[in-house]
């Protein structure tokens, strides 16, 4: 142990750390014994709770069964057809209505004694009117009945004639002692007292009365006493005290808290802690509570808690001779590392931090300049080799495959097999399966070059270089021992590539293939060829292996004459959009079909044929906003497509939305037209999506031409006009009472209530839910 301290104050020693890592691993198993004794002592609690609330609980359920056996007699009492009018018969009555009386206790009173069990001690009626009292075996007078039957101990007979007077609804009186005549013990009862008739509110002819028995609620109260020494209170719902097995009365301050609480809460009375448990009962009103001292389960806790210190106390002693011992045994050799390496190198001086630190420092120090130089000759060698093979590739210099050569290209990772070169320039057209960021086109490139270079490998030497953010050049060094099939093989590398990267990856490519050619300058030949071919992508379009040999014999003219053109123009001025179409599709047909065209050709075609469509526009005055749109450049939107194909595809529908805009300038037409756009409104107000370019889409017209149209001819805007014609709709479908706003929205278009209720009240001026209600109360209005 000195040992230890002594290295401890050394700020040279590693011993502190070792001394902290040990005393950590000693305090977890200690806070983990702190921890399970801390959830023991939760779980010990709560288990007590939960189990006095669980008696609690079946104390409120066995008197509330109890109390149904009197609910189920006063019924049989009160709502009996002879009673109401028993209750007015005045006191000097005749026999005969006295005689009432006599009948009602045998044949009624008598009868339901048979229907109770001992937990109702007995029970009567009394009449006000006649002061009778009419019970199972007894029909006598009320004073004659306190006397010899049933008197209460703190109460006079002037006093009991006063509670039954008084106004009763299903009442439950405290507990109270009566005589059950001179020679009977008193007994302890719950008196419950319902006023008669039950029917009328103004007037209290009589009380039903029961007297319950409270010994066989005493013995649900000694359950739980003995079982958690609680004390039980039963409390209506005036506060007062129904029941009780304890002399002490229910504290005042809690009325309030066990009103508003349903859950066990902590509470201190006669400077004792307590708990507190409340269940309320649906059948009397009345609310059973518990109050349970925490010493019941706090003994075991204790006991627990004992055990727990002492054995904390002795798991700490044992731990620290050990961590004693560990620290020891662990640091030793450490010291006797660092003086081995302090006297082999003089220089050296001791460590300022620690030993480890001062280890650490000496093995990096003696490898770090050689692991240097080593990283950063291999960062440059990419970049070095990128730029000899684009030096290549752009003529700057000669391919040279000597020995001597070979040589000098070895650190770059290079070697040429032959000299018979060719070069495929491959361009990425989208990457749906990654995304548009940087970082994936360079994962697209980086997965595209890697399958191209093994593509070749498998015969020949590849090379790849990246020239754009989505062009490739691959290199292949063709083998000296497969010339004569070269040309099979550089077809079989282009089509696995398209193939491979196209169904695995989902990466469209367009492969431009040069020519195979030999010698010093057969790279800087090769790779003009595939740029060459690259280019005729414009004709052939996106998705497709392009071979420099295919297009050599192309034709260096295009067909649009000028009689093709003046038919064109008298077309589209009469309006015959199925003639402007069909001579389109010829012309594209006899240019890009039946012939192959440069690109540039290509181009020029598509400008001539855009160039006559602005023409058209121009002879006729047409104006260019209403139809195209605002700010609507044709040439710019033709060429920005990169086929010809899309080229096609848009001038035709620039065409055909020209020719539509002439034929629709005639009233007839437009007429027509008009009422093909209101029927689909009117057809389609439940569909979400309907809206203009959706209708643009089935009438063949672009969005602006359609918007222009409408207004000018309907006097409104076309979104304005949907709206109104759904919320038309929504106040005939509020008629249906069965119908939500939500349903009503879904079924006008509206996928978000919220944009219902907004376009509702912009419409209508209030909301559909006050709309509703006021169509609902003009409607009742006028029914009645």
């Amino acid at each position: 142990m000195p040992f230890i301290i002594r290295l401890f104050n050394s700020r040279k020693s590693a011993l502190s750390t070792i001394i902290a890592s040990n005393l950590f691993i000693l305090l977890i198993p200690l806070a983990m014994g702190l921890f399970l004794y801390a959830k023991v002592e939760q779980s010990l609690e709560k288990s007590s709770t939960r189990s006095n609330v669980a008696m609690l609980e079946q104390l409120k359920l066995s008197l509330d069964n109890k109390l149904s056996e009197v609910d189920t007699l006063m019924r049989q009492v009160v709502f009996d057809p002879k009673l109401d009018y028993m209750l007015r018969i005045p006191a000097n009555s005749t026999d005969t209505d006295k005689y009432e009386f006599i009948q009602f206790m045998r044949d009624k009173m008598s009868k339901y004694q048979s229907m109770t069990s001992s937990f109702i001690l007995d029970y009567y009626v009394y009449f006000a009117s006649s002061d009778s009292i009419v019970k199972s075996d007894l029909v006598t007078d009320s004073r004659t009945f306190y006397s010899l039957y049933y008197s209460y101990k703190n109460m006079s007979y002037e006093g009991w004639r006063q509670l039954l007077d008084q106004e009763h609804r299903m009442s439950y009186m405290p507990l109270s002692s009566v005589s059950n005549g001179a020679d009977q013990p008193p007994k302890d009862v719950i008196t419950y007292i319902q006023s008669l008739p039950v029917h009328s509110q103004s007037q209290n002819l009589g009380s039903f009365i029961v007297l319950i028995d409270v010994d066989q609620v005493k013995q649900l109260f000694a359950q739980m006493e003995s079982a958690s020494h609680s004390l039980v209170y039963i409390i209506d719902d005036a506060g007062k005290t129904i029941m009780s097995n304890s002399e002490t009365p229910f504290p005042s301050d809690l009325l309030n808290r066990i009103h508003g609480s349903t859950e066990p809460f902590d509470y201190r009375m006669a400077s004792v802690d307590q708990v507190v448990s409340v269940s309320a009962s649906q059948k009397a009103g009345w609310k059973y509570v518990s109050i349970m001292p925490n010493d019941v389960f706090m003994q075991q806790v204790n006991q627990i808690k004992s055990w727990s210190v002492g054995l904390f106390i002795l798991c700490l002693f044992a731990g620290l001779i050990a961590v004693s011992v560990g620290v020891y045994r662990t640091y030793k050799p450490l010291q006797k590392t660092v003086n081995a390496i302090m006297s082999g190198k003089e220089l050296i001086k001791r460590p300022f931090s620690n030993e480890y630190e001062f280890i650490r420092l000496t093995v990096e120090g003696s490898i770090h300049e050689e692991k240097h130089l080593r990283s950063t000759l291999a960062q440059q060698t990419p970049f070095i080799r990128a730029n000899y093979l684009s030096r290549l590739l752009n003529g700057h210099m000669d391919v040279d495959i000597s020995a001597a050569n070979g040589d000098s290209l070895q650190f770059m990772d290079l070697k040429f097999v032959s000299d018979q070169f060719a070069v495929l320039i491959v361009k990425i057209e989208d990457i749906h399966l990654f995304g548009e960021d940087e970082q994936q086109w360079a994962h697209a490139r980086f997965i595209v070059s890697n399958i191209g270079a093994d593509l070749i490998a498998a015969h020949h030497r590849g090379f790849s270089l990246e020239l754009d953010r989505d062009r490739l050049a691959l290199l292949i060094n063709l083998s000296a021992g497969r010339q004569k099939i070269a040309e099979s093989d550089i077809k079989e590398i282009a089509e696995s590539l398209f193939t491979i990267t196209s169904q695995r990856f989902q990466i469209g490519l367009t492969i431009a293939v040069g020519g195979i050619h030999e010698g010093p300058k057969a790279i800087r030949d090769s790779y003009p060829e595939a740029l060459a071919a690259l280019e005729y992508r414009l004709i052939q379009g996106k998705h497709a292996i392009i071979y420099f040999q295919e297009i050599v014999d192309v034709k260096q003219h295009y067909y649009y004459p000028l009689e093709i053109e003046i038919q064109l123009i008298n077309f589209v001025r009469s309006g015959d959009a199925d003639n402007v179409g069909k001579l389109l599709d010829k012309m594209y047909a006899m240019n890009f079909d039946a012939n192959q065209i440069t690109p540039e050709l290509g181009k020029a075609l598509f400008f001539n044929v855009t160039s006559t469509l602005l023409k058209i526009m121009n002879s006729t005055n047409t104006n260019q906003e209403e139809v195209l749109g605002a700010d609507f450049d044709p040439i710019k939107e033709v060429f920005s497509y990169p086929t010809a194909q899309g080229m096609y595809t848009k001038t035709k529908e620039l065409y055909e939305t020209l020719t539509r805009s002439f034929n629709l300038d005639r009233s007839d037409h437009s007429l027509s037209r008009l009422q093909e756009i209101v029927g689909i409104v009117h057809d389609n107000l439940g569909d979400s999506s309907l809206g203009v370019a959706q209708i643009a889409e089935r009438i063949q017209m672009t969005p602006q031409y359609l918007s222009t149209f409408f207004k000018k001819h309907q006097g409104q805007n076309l979104l304005d006009y949907i709206t109104t014609k759904r919320i038309q709709q929504s106040k005939l479908l509020m008629q249906n009472k069965e119908l939500t706003i939500v349903q009503i929205a879904q079924k006008i278009g509206y996928n978000n209530d919220v944009v219902f209720i907004r376009a509702f009240k912009k419409v209508e001026g209030v909301t559909p839910g006050k709309y509703r209600e006021t169509s609902l109360v003009e409607t009742t209005s006028s029914n009645t």
